[in-house]
């Protein structure tokens, strides 16, 4: 028997840098109708150019996860409510385990056809305030999956959503993600999968890359990356001939990221070079201060950052990492 159940929440938003340290879509409202087009629901945006497009328009999760979370992570307990994980469909019931790429959903007059499972990162980590939300997630099947659209229209809330064709009932999302991110060298299922009509292209490459270079990605970026920051040089103070100190803000004014004694950040130059500095302690309010001695055998970091940058310019700075350089 296929998986039914009632939609509960329809949600869509604008990106907002409001209450992060990052551009942002997870914010999502609740709304009773909306239209849904090709590219998902209407007034609904992403923060990234990655996100979105045909093969992702529409993100469901299942809101039974919820309850699961707040016991598994109960410091982040009140987090977990309906919405979190910036889906458009709040839906009880429908999981990872249950649902398969291909299958044909109808909801209210809108048919859509499920894709390809979400792939989890970093910016979890920081809504739910819990460094390992994002990979807990991706390897406990706990992430949604995506839909393209096949017919557009409208959804209202209380309307009842249910497969009506099933192509694929070998590949649910959870078996998906078994072979994507645990039993990667099963040749078998990766060239089934890499020839998966209905699978979305970015996974679909993913087992096609496998099958050309015989490697496995490193998924250690997208689930524990840093934030990077556009900052603007505001202020540099010269403390002594070998010595500048540097003052930094957000070029969106937007407020940093906080820190500890002995925090770094990572600066990438527009050289290319990336140089890991030492924060000040900071009396100014939303400005980092770094200081910046220069070496005598400088690769061009120091080099750089004495000669070159000037008042005005903007550097690409990661946000702090809470521990001392070695």
């Amino acid at each position: 028997m296929f998986p039914y159940s009632t939609v509960e929440q329809l949600r869509y938003g604008r990106v907002t840098g409001q209450d992060y340290f990052f551009r942002t879509g997870i914010e999502k409202s609740i709304t009773k109708k909306v239209n849904v087009t090709a590219l998902g629901f209407a007034g609904d945006e992403q923060a990234e150019r990655f996100h979105g497009g045909l093969d992702r328009a529409v993100l469901q999760f299942d809101s039974n996860h919820y309850v699961q979370l707040q016991h598994i992570f109960p410091e982040s307990a009140p987090l977990f409510v309906d919405g979190g994980y910036g889906e458009n469909l709040v839906v009880a019931g429908m999981n990872e385990h249950n649902v398969c790429i291909g299958d044909k959903i109808t909801i209210g007059s809108v048919v859509l056809e499920v894709t390809q499972p979400r792939q989890p990162c970093f910016k979890l980590n920081h809504r739910f305030n819990e460094p390992t939300i994002a990979r807990y997630s991706q390897h406990n099947s706990k992430t949604g999956w995506f839909y393209r659209v096949l017919q557009t229209g409208d959804i209202h809330q209380d309307d009842s959503i249910q497969v009506i064709e099933r192509p694929y009932p070998q590949w649910t999302i959870a078996t998906v993600q078994h072979y994507l991110y645990i039993e990667t060298d099963n040749v078998t299922a990766t060239t089934a999968l890499a020839t998966l009509p209905e699978l979305g292209e970015e996974v679909k490459k993913v087992f096609q890359r496998r099958l050309i270079v015989n490697e496995i990605e490193d998924w250690n970026s997208r689930l524990e990356g840093l934030i990077k920051l556009e900052m603007r040089v505001v202020k540099i103070v010269d403390k002594s001939a070998m010595i500048k100190r540097f003052y930094l803000s957000r070029t969106d004014l937007g407020a940093l990221p906080p820190f500890s004694a002995g925090a770094h950040v990572t600066v990438k130059l527009p050289n290319g070079l990336k140089r890991a500095y030492a924060l000040c302690d900071s009396a100014i309010e939303g400005v980092y201060q770094i200081e910046v001695q220069r070496a005598c055998d400088s690769q061009g970091g120091s080099q750089y950052m004495h000669e070159q940058v000037n008042i005005g310019d903007v550097l690409s700075v990661y946000e702090p990492v809470n521990e001392k350089i070695l």
